[in-house]
């Protein structure tokens, strides 16, 4: 009878307590998402990434370079003091194998000490939760050797492609930290947008491993870059920088998720490559009118679009790039572009440099001063230092060729290997505790209906939100 009485008396404020609690959970933000083009946390402050790229896991040494000279957490300490809060990791498939890796000198990275080329990434994404640096994931080499035209090279297909992806996006998914996956590296060559040839139409393709990253992981942005090429659909036909041009999205827009999609353009300047444009007698001043129809005019459509890679030797080759770089930050700035990947943390990058010197310690300081000057002003909502969730443990990734391989012709007509289908996740089964042989259960129900609609209603609103 006391327990009855209890249960009489005390039954409506519990239910008062469930009720404020589930609209609390309801009514918070969704995670990581795209609204009216940009980046926003879980609690709706505007994100301004100050990125930088840090490569090696793509090549066969299979881990990030520079750890021959420093250790690893004192590199991210650097980056995160000069101002950095993001890093681009560049990856190849055989580095999701566990195979041995190479260039690591144990006495100044002890604890990597024994670990593979997957244990060391993961390290990696953890020391950079830790650090609360957001990190994006990038398939940067389908052989570890090269980039390639397309998603797909002879031995390693399109299905191999979006294995890598899922489990890449399945792993670091419970990361808070971790923002997506940006699908390929540079698609150029042989890449189309809008074709209608589905083996080349690299806008389908990523629609594809879109939706199969989204099935493991469907809190993940994903990053599609442009094209190198200006044959279809679109408004620039020279002067494209590999992955540089997004302009077809206007003609023919990606079919993914609005609260989900970045567009992740590349663009350099005469240290990476001469264009005509640079030698024009109006240089700089011609440069605003180039890149809005790369990927500004993209912008004033409402879609967010974060620069995956740019940067150059900033005096210290081609006269001309400073000029570049200084006009391109300008611009950037002027038009509240400020998410930005800067080529390259790594001084080892032949026709760009890096942040750091060519001994791996001292930072170009005018680079860096370049980067912070652009940074002031911009939203910068606080980061917090989190425990690391361990990886998870999805299906291995599809094994990459064991040696890299030459690509093959495009036929005129391929059709692609088919993607894996999408894995779709079993809903639990409700505990006895919900039922309503135990009372209550009418109102919990009644809260959990509520909640999953408000949040359907707030996921319509983001993803369905005017473009423009």
């Amino acid at each position: 009878m006391r327990t009855h009485r209890f249960s009489t008396y005390f039954r409506p404020a519990v239910h008062l307590l469930l009720l404020w609690t589930a609209l609390l959970v309801c009514s918070a933000s969704p995670a990581m998402h795209v609204s009216s083009g940009h980046i926003y946390d879980e609690q709706g402050n505007r994100i301004t990434i100050r990125g930088v790229n840090w490569f090696g896991a793509e090549t066969d040494t299979r881990v990030v370079h520079g750890l021959w000279a420093r250790n690893m957490t004192d590199m991210l300490d650097q980056m995160k003091s000069i101002g950095f809060n993001a890093v681009r990791v560049p990856f190849c498939p055989a580095t999701l194998q566990s195979v041995p890796t190479n260039s690591i000198d144990f006495s100044k990275n002890p604890a990597l000490q024994g670990l593979n080329s997957l244990q060391v990434l993961d390290v990696l994404a953890g020391e950079l939760e830790k650090r609360g640096m957001y990190f994006l994931m990038d398939h940067h080499r389908p052989d570890c050797n090269a980039i390639s035209p397309l998603w797909y090279i002879n031995g390693y297909t399109e299905a191999q492609w979006i294995a890598d992806l899922k489990f890449v996006a399945a792993r670091y998914k419970d990361y808070r930290y971790f923002l997506g996956m940006d699908l390929k590296n540079e698609p150029y060559g042989a890449a189309r947008w809008g074709s209608g040839n589905a083996a080349v139409d690299w806008n389908d393709a990523a629609e594809r491993a879109a939706t199969a990253v989204l099935s493991v992981a469907p809190q993940a942005l994903i990053f599609v870059e442009g094209i190198g090429d200006g044959s279809y659909c679109t408004t620039v036909s020279s002067g494209i920088w590999w992955g540089g041009n997004i302009n077809p999205q206007m003609c023919a827009p990606l079919d993914i998720p609005a609260d989900r999609l970045v567009l992740s353009p590349h663009v350099y300047g005469p240290d990476v490559f001469s264009q005509s444009y640079f030698s024009a007698a109006d240089f700089p001043s011609n440069m605003p009118a180039i890149w809005n129809s790369h990927f500004g005019d993209v912008q004033t459509q409402g879609y967010a679009v974060v620069l995956g890679e740019t940067g150059g030797k900033y005096g210290a080759g081609d006269p001309k790039d400073k000029t570049f770089q200084d006009t391109l930050f300008a611009y950037l700035k002027q038009r509240d572009l400020r998410d930005v990947f800067y080529w390259s943390w790594n001084p080892n990058s032949g026709d760009t440099g890096g942040i750091l010197n060519d001994e791996w310690t001292t930072v170009r300081q005018d680079k860096v001063a370049l980067l912070q000057a652009f940074w002031a002003g911009a939203p910068n909502p606080p980061t917090t230092t989190t425990p690391t969730p361990a990886p998870t443990t999805p299906v291995p990734a599809t094994p990459a060729p064991t040696s890299p391989v030459p690509i093959t012709p495009v036929p005129t007509t391929p059709v692609p290997t088919a993607p894996a289908d999408p894995v779709t996740s079993t809903s639990p089964t409700p505990s006895s505790s919900m039922s309503s042989s135990n009372g209550g259960g009418g109102s919990l129900d009644a809260l959990l209906l509520m909640c999953v609609a408000f949040g359907a209603v707030q996921r319509w609103r983001i993803a369905n939100r005017k473009q423009g």
